[in-house]
């Protein structure tokens, strides 16, 4: 079992400067083994900081290969990378997109991470596309400390009691079902 990265809408209501209530939609990126692991852990993490009510409007997989986090920046890029590399039996070059999603202050930025941080490939490369995303924040399981206890409903439930770290019965290191 692997881990993916899921893309998740939010949308809630939260207090404004004026003390109105506003509604707003916001997109955190997670990974997670499963969609119910990712929505587990997204109901975790929304109830948190939203004290009123939420409603999860979409959870989809995302084709990142990387999330890389600087610690400058405070806008999430979406880097396609094509990778080039030779085929001996053809005897011809062939391309292999990579999408990485960056933290960086503005474009610019981002693309002097991406090449910073594609030193270390030893392969060719070029960046065809950089789009800003709206994800807002982006939470990674290897950042939520705790050990998975097993709850009562079946779910994981990390130190803090927060919903999944992995599903109940799932290793969490390994992925593997126990």
């Amino acid at each position: 079992m692997n881990k993916h990265w899921f893309t998740c809408v939010v949308k809630y209501s939260k207090n404004g400067v004026d003390g109105t209530e506003d509604k707003t939609t916001e997109q955190f990126l997670l990974d997670a083994y499963t969609y119910t692991e990712a929505e587990a852990r997204l109901v975790g993490i929304v109830t948190e900081y939203c004290a009123g009510t939420f409603d999860v409007m979409q959870i989809t997989k995302s084709n990142f290969t990387e999330v890389v986090r600087f610690d400058e920046g405070d806008r999430w890029f979406r880097i396609k990378v094509a990778l080039t590399s030779f085929d001996e039996k053809t005897e011809k070059e062939k391309e292999h997109n990579q999408f990485f999603l960056f933290n960086a202050d503005d474009l610019r930025d981002a693309f002097d991470k991406t090449g910073e941080f594609m030193k270390s490939a030893g392969t060719g490369y070029v960046i065809p596309a950089i789009n800003f995303t709206k994800i807002s924040e982006v939470y990674p399981l290897s950042e939520e400390g705790g050990v998975n206890v097993i709850a009562s409903d079946g779910y994981g439930v990390n130190a803090e009691g927060h919903p999944g770290l992995a599903p109940a019965g799932v290793n969490n290191e390994t992925g593997e079902v126990a």
